[in-house]
């Protein structure tokens, strides 16, 4: 007799959603296309979500997956504890954690998406707002965690600079891990406009402001250039009050605005009259921001660290980002040159056409059918 039984997998969707941050986006991005893939149909999937957001999640998701609901929180006992028996009680043939937070006592097959491991190399007092005894122990925890996951599953990767790094750092075999490049949001693709002709004298900053995000060179560039301002897009957390009193110190109060939080839909025309959205990070897992501003007709002058590279190519302006005095070099050029700004922009169109969700959920996809062959 012919087993027609489909096989299951079960996909923790738990950080759906841009509430959740890049790995929220990912997770949404992922599902959505991942229902449009060939072969998709083949398949039994089911999601472990959020019941805070299930309505949400089954609206935009309808009924192309099954869904099981939890109130079970990231980095709790419960996810050690709980989750597993739920899982074991799905039975599934594979189950994707879309974060490294595979529990402990899950030993069934799995595939963990790895986003980074900057944790593992930006660590200290810094780098949180903890008491530095609890802070410690939850390190140690998030150490544990992402090796028994990295050494006990398959892994996807946003990047070929995680994979090469996983593969020396936990020893893994080449053949089981994947790098499947993530892409931009569609509704920054939707709400972009026409590059703009007048551009106004600030730069922009987006992201939440950890010490890996190394905003404090931007800071002493703009330290050198007084006509210079800087807009900083990001959620207010304790990180920001620690800029604002350096601002404060370094008397730029005038020429900093800190915009919060911004809806999508209003990015476009911010970006589009900036001279440059500016990306000084140390360490990135794939970085969307430059992509995005791409998206919104806005030049990226961008750090030579890291994945950048690799994931900007020839479409953007390098800078080193210990040095500020590189920085406003760039800056000036820039700011100089009508040609060089629509040339940036142009290629910047040509780069995002290397990402795309279609491609990445295909990707996963594959993965997934090479795993259970």
């Amino acid at each position: 007799m012919v087993n027609n039984k489909k096989p299951h997998i079960i996909i923790d969707a738990r950080l759906y959603g841009p509430k959740n941050t890049g790995i929220g986006r990912y997770t949404k991005n992922l599902l959505l296309f991942l229902s449009q893939t060939k072969d998709f149909n083949k398949y039994k999937f089911t999601l472990i979500i959020n019941k805070s957001i299930e309505s949400e999640i089954k609206n935009d998701l309808q009924e192309n997956f099954g869904y099981v609901s939890t109130n079970i929180a990231h980095y709790s006992w419960q996810e050690q504890i709980k989750l597993p028996f739920i899982l074991y009680k799905l039975k599934p043939d594979l189950v994707h954690f879309t974060h490294f937070n595979k529990p402990i006592l899950y030993f069934g097959r799995s595939i963990v998406t790895v986003h980074d491991l900057i944790k593992h190399y930006f660590k200290g007092k810094e780098t949180t707002t903890k008491n530095p005894g609890i802070y410690w122990i939850k390190h140690l925890g998030y150490l544990i965690v992402s090796w028994i996951a990295i050494k006990t599953s398959y892994i996807i990767v946003p990047s070929n600079y995680w994979k090469e790094i996983i593969i020396k750092k936990f020893k893994i075999n080449p053949q089981n891990i994947q790098t499947t490049y993530e892409a931009v949001d569609p509704q920054f693709i939707k709400t972009s406009q026409k590059p703009n002709l007048i551009v106004s004298n600030y730069i922009i900053y987006t992201g939440n402001l950890y010490p890996h995000k190394n905003i404090s060179v931007v800071i002493q560039a703009l330290k050198k250039m007084p006509n210079i301002q800087l807009k900083i897009i990001c959620a207010r957390t304790v990180f920001s009050q620690r800029l604002e009193k350096i601002i404060k110190h370094s008397k730029l109060i005038k020429r900093v605005s800190f915009l919060g939080y911004i809806d999508d839909a209003k990015f476009a025309q911010i970006y589009s009259k900036a001279i440059a959205l500016v990306h000084p990070s140390l360490m990135e897992g794939f970085s969307l921001t430059g992509l995005e501003a791409m998206a919104l007709n806005c030049p990226v002058i961008s750090s030579n660290s890291s994945c950048l590279p690799e994931i900007y190519d020839q479409s953007v302006l390098y800078f080193d980002p210990y040095s500020s005095t590189d920085l406003v070099s760039k800056i000036k050029l820039l700011q100089s040159s009508k040609t060089l700004r629509s040339k940036l922009i142009n290629l910047g169109k040509k780069q995002l056409q290397k990402y795309s969700w279609n491609k990445t959920a295909q990707n996963t996809l594959d993965t997934y059918k090479n795993i259970l062959k």
